[in-house]
């Protein structure tokens, strides 16, 4: 499941904000330094079944799914104040058809002593190793960083206040991080055999309001980098979200599971952690992992899942070849819950009302899937790059990357995925 971030006023709030602080701190007399920078990718990506993965892969092959271009400006002021404004055109992320740009980073930055920095305006939280700078694929070497890791987070992005602390200590930097903030964020579903309660599979977007706040403690070397975080959302609809599902009885043993009219809750806190490693070993060889656990009480319990990875690569001159393996799976309970909805067909209901239990099953959005990866980057430039990648994703129980087709279900599924991009910043 992919969960993504817009906020719809920023586009306007956040480059006024900046001019009006530009024009009223204390700055002095002195000139403001300007710089400028971009990156990009295009990517194509083709996969060897007929059904959508991950919102954009198929066997028609799409630029979509990895493509995007960015901008950045950052201002320095003086020695303690600067700001920072990142925009970004990338596929839509309450859309299947529509791209959109977006502020990605808007944010004024305060640097009262070397080892402390103070930032408010958009942000991305410090989530994943990557998490910050997934959008510049110039900076990784993967064809694209582990979906099954990588989409756990609530949200990305917040607008609100970070507060960076440092320390030097054993040729290691260490950095504590707090952040708090919210956004409104855009959940994904598909539904196979319905959309959204029509009678017409397809996926539809959910909107919801997001509170988050988290710790992060990160430590970087020369070769190494360690990070281990503790996160907390609180979810919100303005009519609420839908909590518990309901069970229908008709008759002595048969009935129905009713999502629309279940028990509604105004707030769903949803707790989630991280932690992961890069570190290089004898043999010039890099180990990179990270692993991800997000727990969820609402209609969308299969949300509840980890994720894990673990990355092998070597450098061979502008050549570094890889291999991944990565997986993530819903709690049982989550599981067997879509398995008792799904399997909830009966005869004597009219088709409508079947149709409606594939809808059930498939809003509690379950994860079971497995993917294992080879590929290699290829450096042109110190900032540019050609990545090609050969993936195969296996399903076990369900998977809600997949837009299973209707009639069927995205079980037991095997997806090989062929990507290839170029990569560049400038």
């Amino acid at each position: 499941m992919n969960t993504l971030t817009s906020m719809k006023y920023h586009k306007t709030m956040f480059p006024k904000l900046l001019l009006s602080l530009a024009l009223t701190l204390p700055f002095g007399a002195s000139a403001v330094d300007i710089n400028w920078s971009g990156f990009g990718t295009a990517g194509y990506t083709i996969s060897d079944q007929p059904y959508k993965y991950q919102r954009f892969i198929d066997d028609h092959g799409t630029f979509k799914r990895d493509s995007v271009l960015g901008a950045q400006v950052d201002f320095k002021f003086n020695q303690q104040w600067g700001a920072a404004v990142q925009a970004k055109l990338s596929p839509s992320d309450h859309s299947d058809t529509q791209w959109q740009g977006v502020l990605s980073w808007a944010f004024v930055s305060w640097r009262p002593t070397d080892d402390l920095l103070i930032r408010a305006g958009k942000l991305r939280v410090p989530l994943m190793l990557n998490t910050e700078n997934q959008d510049v694929g110039a900076t990784y070497d993967w064809a694209r960083l582990p979906v099954e890791v990588y989409s756990i987070a609530p949200t990305t992005d917040f607008v609100g206040i970070s507060i960076s602390k440092s320390w030097y200590l054993q040729e290691m930097e260490w950095t504590l991080d707090a952040y708090t903030g919210q956004a409104t964020n855009y959940t994904r579903y598909y539904g196979r055999e319905m959309r959204d309660r029509e009678p017409s599979p397809g996926s539809w977007f959910e909107k919801y309001d997001i509170k988050s706040s988290g710790l992060v403690l990160t430590a970087r070397g020369l070769d190494n980098v360690f990070r281990a975080g503790i996160h907390e959302a609180v979810i919100s609809q303005p009519d609420g979200t839908v909590g518990e599902i309901a069970y229908r009885p008709l008759a002595p043993g048969v009935g129905y599971y009713d999502v629309a009219n279940g028990t509604r809750v105004e707030q769903v806190i949803v707790p989630y952690q991280s932690i992961g490693a890069s570190v290089l070993i004898p043999g010039n060889i890099r180990l990179t992992s990270e692993y991800a656990h997000i727990k969820v009480t609402s209609a969308s319990r299969g949300l509840t899942r980890w994720g894990a990875y673990l990355a092998v690569s070597r450098q061979f001159g502008a050549w570094n070849p890889y291999i991944y393996y990565a997986k993530t799976k819903s709690s049982e309970a989550s599981l067997d819950l879509y398995r008792a909805i799904n399997g909830n067909i009966n005869p004597m209901f009219p088709p409508a009302l079947n149709n409606y239990q594939k809808l059930g099953a498939d809003i509690v959005s379950p994860y079971d899937q497995s993917t294992s990866a080879i590929g290699t980057s290829y450096r042109l430039t110190p900032s540019s790059l050609i990545k090609a990648e050969w993936s195969q994703t296996r399903t076990g129980i369900v998977s809600s990357f997949v837009d299973a087709p209707s009639g069927g279900d995205s079980a037991d599924q095997r997806i090989n995925v062929f990507s290839l991009s170029y990569n560049f910043t400038f």
